[in-house]
């Protein structure tokens, strides 16, 4: 039976610009270790694989969660597609963080150079907003309780 979400990995390009991101929503790098081959490569089907795996660990967080980051070398190629973020892509979607305060946290992350996706919105008794993550990534946060209870 599942018990609730443990972690959620990204593979990206500058592992340091994707740690100041996340930082900014409160995680803290906890373990990192470098992939040169071995077990772990194996498990994930890349027997040849070389890539830093970070583990970034939201703080005060019950239950915990972690972003792992996979920092591949050398780097793959990239394909942006036809849009600029994944929400149309097959596949990841976006990573949403329940947050107490959804004005409040706009504001931090654009004071620190986020871009923000999306106006607010309200849908199903949340207050929802889209920002630009890492690598292209869309990040979601939400604030339970908005108006908008009848959707």
């Amino acid at each position: 039976m599942i018990l609730n979400p443990d972690h959620i990995t990204i593979a990206v390009a500058d592992a340091d610009r994707a740690i100041e991101f996340f930082a900014l929503l409160g995680f803290k790098k906890g373990h990192v270790a470098t992939i040169d081959g071995g077990l772990p490569a194996r498990y994930m089907g890349m027997p040849s694989m070389k890539a830093q795996h970070i583990t970034l660990v939201l703080e005060g967080a019950d239950p915990h969660f972690e972003i792992q980051l996979l920092e591949f070398d050398p780097t793959p190629g990239t394909d942006p597609g036809a849009h600029p973020t994944n929400l149309r892509k097959l596949g990841f979607n976006h990573l949403a963080f329940r947050v107490d305060d959804i004005e409040a946290a706009t504001a931090h992350l654009v004071a620190n150079g986020v871009t923000v996706l999306s106006d607010e919105m309200d849908y199903i008794s949340r207050k929802l907003r889209l920002f630009e993550g890492p690598e292209g990534i869309t990040v979601e946060l939400v604030q339970w309780g908005g108006s908008d209870a009848s959707s």
